[in-house]
């Protein structure tokens, strides 16, 4: 059964059929059920949907099989800076490309719009998403010393976007 497991787990990604849209109201309870998976702190629904509010255009949702598996969401700052607020995937849907696709669809939409930077913080213990970040072309810019409620430390990554 393990073998069978592991084929389709490979043959998933050819078949996920995944597309990136905006959010729409009836993701609020899956987005909430990622969000609890993903973080020791989930962010709760309210900052969610504040958040896809505030930058609705900026606010994406992986959907696969007609439902949200993940959603990346960033806020502009001044002077032509995003910072990447929150960005989580389903278990059951890691390590397919869904992260991949959320920041690419992002970080497009970002350069198409003129932005110069986008910023995250991410935990140093956290090595798959440096690894996804770094493969993008994002660059380590430091370290805020426990930034997370649970005092581990945040590796601070900036990836330029243009050079206005």
């Amino acid at each position: 059964m393990a073998s069978l497991k592991g084929y389709l787990s490979l043959k998933l990604p050819s078949t996920l059929n995944l597309k990136i849209r905006g959010f729409k109201r009836g993701d609020l309870s899956e987005l909430s059920s990622i969000e609890k998976a993903s973080f020791k702190d989930p962010y709760p629904s309210a900052l969610i949907l504040t958040l896809s509010r505030m930058n609705p255009e900026h606010f994406l949702v992986a959907e696969a099989s007609g439902r949200p598996v993940g959603y990346v969401s960033a806020l502009v700052e001044p002077g032509g800076v995003v910072h990447l607020f929150s960005l989580a995937v389903h278990p059951e849907y890691r390590k397919l490309g869904v992260a991949r696709s959320l920041l690419k669809a992002l970080i497009g939409k970002l350069k198409a719009g003129g932005f110069s930077r986008l910023i995250l913080e991410v935990r140093v213990s956290n090595r798959p998403a440096i690894t996804l970040y770094r493969s993008l072309g994002f660059k380590s810019a430091g370290r805020i010393p426990s930034y997370y409620e649970d005092g581990e430390a945040a590796e601070v990554m900036v990836l330029t976007l243009s050079s206005h």
